[in-house]
């Protein structure tokens, strides 16, 4: 008799570690992250221009691969001035969007949908793209970084910002170690 109820809880034991997964995933980001606070940080563009990903030593992680390094990459954000909130993203549809502002650091939106590690993880990737390309502008608009695109891109995602973003949005430790590269330098000259 036990042994037909069997498969309905190994679902719902399934279930359960993909609930606790997102629960410690959102306790840990909210760590690292501030709500309502709008930093007023100026990185000079020279800095954001003069980073590369070879050379760093974070690795080749993927979303698909350790989804929970967008832990690290919300820390690298924050402490950069980017703020992180949840709720109703700008754009309808969207689960993530990142409002840029004029002359700072803007904000990243993430829905309070479920969704998977993974999907999660490639949303922030997506979004912080956007603040490097935020960055690259000087924090005067959101001008594409000049990363190498397939050649359906701009017809598939409409601008270079989002075929940037779509593209490399899997590659979260590039993603990281430009972010990181960042910090380091804006760091160093602060000293």
């Amino acid at each position: 008799m036990i042994n037909m109820y069997l498969p309905k809880l190994k679902g719902f034991r399934l279930y359960l570690i993909g609930i606790s997964y997102y629960l410690i995933f959102f306790t840990l980001a909210d760590l690292f992250t501030i709500k309502s606070v709008h930093s007023h940080h100026y990185i000079p563009p020279y800095l954001i221009r003069s980073v590369s990903i070879e050379g760093n030593t974070i690795g080749d992680i993927k979303c698909t691969d350790q989804p929970e390094i967008a832990i690290k990459i919300i820390a690298a954000g924050r402490r950069l001035g980017v703020t992180l909130v949840r709720g109703k993203p700008l754009l309808a549809g969207k689960d993530a969007t990142y409002k840029a502002h004029y002359g700072r650091l803007g904000t990243v939106m993430l829905s309070d949908r479920f969704m998977s590690p993974v999907v999660r993880c490639k949303l922030i990737s997506h979004e912080f793209i956007h603040v490097l390309q935020h960055l690259n502008a000087d924090l005067k608009g959101v001008e594409p970084l000049g990363w190498e695109l397939p050649l359906d891109s701009f017809t598939r995602f409409k601008s270079l910002q989002e075929a940037e973003a779509y593209t490399y949005q899997n590659r979260a430790s590039d993603i990281l170690k430009l972010l990181m590269g960042v910090l380091q330098k804006y760091e160093n000259k602060r000293l």
